[in-house]
């Protein structure tokens, strides 16, 4: 770690540190519950899904400096270019669940201050908050700054097509699809505070513990419902050979970049 250059650290510390602070948080407000917590659920669901980076990486065509510590090679579905980069587990919590608690509370304010309809509130902030972090997250602390890049996009939806800091405009639409989604888990609560999936867990099990672990299966079953229904666009257009404007220039010096 103390080798990687300040941005990586500033990466890698924000993965870290940001997804284990979100599950101590989960875990106490589970504890004082005396039953998981929505934004416990919510952790579940991101770092279950953590998996699918790798092969979203390989579809996207993004590669990572090679000073990067990397997954072992077991790792389900290890297909990003050098191996899925360590931090990704636990940086899915920070990275979908930061801009989802934002949004969730901003989009309650308003519904409460102007009568909004609560669930549309919650759609549409979760999509505008979640889509501006992913521009800011993946667009300019990523491909601007050289924290990752994108080795091929498709003609006339990137910004900066043929340099290195080429950026997706469709990844910013697929990350913010998935950061709406855990931002209406996380607001549309009862007047127990339970979210609609503890709602219909409740009413199918007949204990705590089996509705519990209903919720936990229900919630990661959602989560790679919408990541994988965002990840079947960018599959088709790669194997359809779509993904194809790249620079010529090696990204990272010594390594390769992903062909196509």
């Amino acid at each position: 770690m103390s080798q990687l250059p300040l941005l990586l650290k500033i990466g890698t510390y924000f993965s870290y540190i940001g997804g284990f602070s979100f599950i101590a948080v989960g875990a106490y407000l589970s504890f004082r519950r005396g039953r998981l917590h929505p934004l416990m659920l919510a952790c579940i669901s991101a770092m279950a899904t953590s998996w699918i980076e790798a092969p979203y990486d390989w579809v996207m065509y993004a590669q990572f400096p090679p000073e990067l510590p990397r997954m072992p090679s077991w790792w389900p579905v290890n297909m990003t270019w050098g191996g899925l980069p360590s931090a990704v587990p636990s940086g899915y919590i920070a990275y979908f669940i930061l801009p989802a608690v934002i949004s969730a509370a901003f989009a309650r304010r308003l519904s409460a201050t102007f009568h909004w309809r609560l669930p549309i509130a919650l759609l549409v902030i979760g999509l505008i908050v979640g889509s501006g972090w992913a521009f800011v997250f993946n667009a300019i602390f990523g491909a601007r700054l050289g924290v990752f890049y994108y080795g091929y996009v498709i003609k006339g939806l990137a910004l900066w097509p043929g340099t290195k800091h080429q950026y997706p405009l469709y990844d910013t639409l697929a990350m913010g699809i998935q950061m709406m989604v855990f931002t209406y888990i996380l607001g549309r609560t009862d007047s127990q505070g339970r979210t609609f999936i503890e709602v219909w867990s409740d009413s199918k099990a007949t204990t705590r513990l089996g509705s519990q672990l209903l919720s936990v299966v229900t919630i990661i079953f959602i989560g790679h419902a919408i990541y994988l229904s965002v990840f079947a666009p960018h599959l088709a257009t790669k194997l359809m050979g779509l993904v194809n404007v790249g620079p010529t220039e090696q990204l990272f010096e010594g390594v390769p970049n992903q062909p196509l």
